[in-house]
């Protein structure tokens, strides 16, 4: 007696009927994934100062000039800047911070980020105090990127690789705040006329 031989039961439309359903499924379970991210980069609002980056977002908190940054500089023990400012040129320092916002938070790298301005190309930072680490959802991470940028640049485009960018102003060379000096403030007022 003679066996038939092994094989796929079933007529050959049943096949092919087979196959477009598990395509159908698997077009299903990537549009669904697909669909899911669109939505949840949507829910996390991005405000003037803030762009969004895969898990969260980074918010510049302020621009300073390098002096002013060091004026201002509130710890010891932070060091000093104290390698020369190629000619032509001014350092930055850009305070952000880093918000985790869904799934595994986001992933912090300080060389992801660069400052193109108007006459340089896109640059990376020449100096950071930002960990190399990831900011969970739901926790935030603060540091400073220190750029180089043509002194004489008022605005410039801070990016993420991997996110979006980000008008800032750059403060002049020689910008003054009044906030680090000391003749401006309720101590050294004027004493009221009698």
């Amino acid at each position: 007696m003679s066996r038939a031989p092994s094989g796929p039961a079933g007529p050959p439309w049943r096949r092919v009927g087979l196959v477009l359903v598990v395509a159908a499924a698997v077009l299903v379970v990537v549009g669904g994934a697909v669909w899911s991210l669109a939505r949840t980069a949507a829910t996390v609002p991005v405000g003037a100062d803030e762009l969004a980056v895969p898990g969260g977002l980074v918010r510049v908190d302020r621009v300073l000039t390098a002096e002013q940054a060091m004026a201002g500089m509130a710890m010891p023990g932070m060091g000093t800047d104290a390698d020369p400012v190629p000619e032509g040129e001014k350092r930055v320092s850009v305070d952000v911070t880093v918000l985790g916002a869904r799934g595994d938070g986001v992933a912090v790298d300080p060389d992801a980020f660069t400052l193109e301005a108007p006459g340089a190309g896109a640059r990376p930072p020449h100096r950071s105090v930002l960990p190399t680490t990831t900011v969970p959802a739901g926790s935030r991470l603060s540091g400073t990127l220190v750029f180089d940028v043509p002194a004489d640049a008022t605005t410039g485009v801070l990016g993420v690789a991997g996110g979006g960018a980000l008008d800032v102003p750059l403060p002049a060379e020689d910008a003054h705040d009044p906030s680090h000096d000391p003749s401006h403030g309720p101590s050294h007022a004027p004493a009221p006329s009698p």
